[in-house]
């Protein structure tokens, strides 16, 4: 990873204020490969930070080199009755998607632009996000087409546990778990 690499922590209040100069611009800048599907788009895209803002335990991370931002992860700690797993099309284990608030962390997004992409940045900001997080395992959806994200996750420690939709109109995407516990993600 570059060494002049910094990260910013930003909590719903200081995310809500970077939306539209950070947030967003990350997003389009490392999605135009599939921005132009309608669930992809910038509008839908900022539509469903603006839900994760207000979940309990938000946490973003910003990567910089020097002042320019590079990439991000963000997500939330599962709430009971969690929505998540609403759309899994898989069996998983019973009690598998009990959630008490406590157990599951969501990371919704990790993006690097792409000048970034394959000097490390992915990798950090997931490790630099979830070290100090108190959740037992992190999930994450990944792409069933990405395959480039598919073996860094699971490089990483990260283990597939099903198929999951999460919104009518989007696509299927695998869904992964890292337990916290192992310090498998750092």
């Amino acid at each position: 990873m570059p060494a002049r690499t910094a990260f910013r922590r930003y909590d719903s209040a200081s995310a809500e204020n970077v939306l539209a100069v950070i947030v967003g611009p990350l997003y389009e800048a490392s999605h135009g490969d599939v921005i132009a599907n309608p669930f992809y788009s910038a509008e839908r895209f900022i539509e469903r930070v603006r839900g994760y803002l207000v979940a309990p335990g938000f946490a973003l991370v910003v990567a910089y080199i020097g002042d320019v931002p590079v990439g991000q992860a963000f997500g939330y700690a599962l709430p009971p009755n969690a929505r998540w797993w609403q759309g899994l099309t898989t069996p998983v284990p019973e009690g598998f998607i009990e959630e008490t608030g406590t157990r599951t962390f969501a990371l919704n997004e990790l993006m690097v632009v792409p000048d970034w992409q394959g000097k490390g940045v992915a990798h950090a900001l997931p490790d630099e996000l979830l070290g100090s997080r108190r959740e037992e395992r992190a999930t994450l959806l990944v792409r069933e087409d990405n395959a480039a994200a598919q073996t860094a996750y699971t490089r990483w420690g990260w283990q597939k546990v099903g198929k999951l939709q999460p919104y009518a109109d989007s696509p299927h995407f695998d869904a992964m778990v890292l337990y916290l516990d192992t310090g498998s993600a750092r």
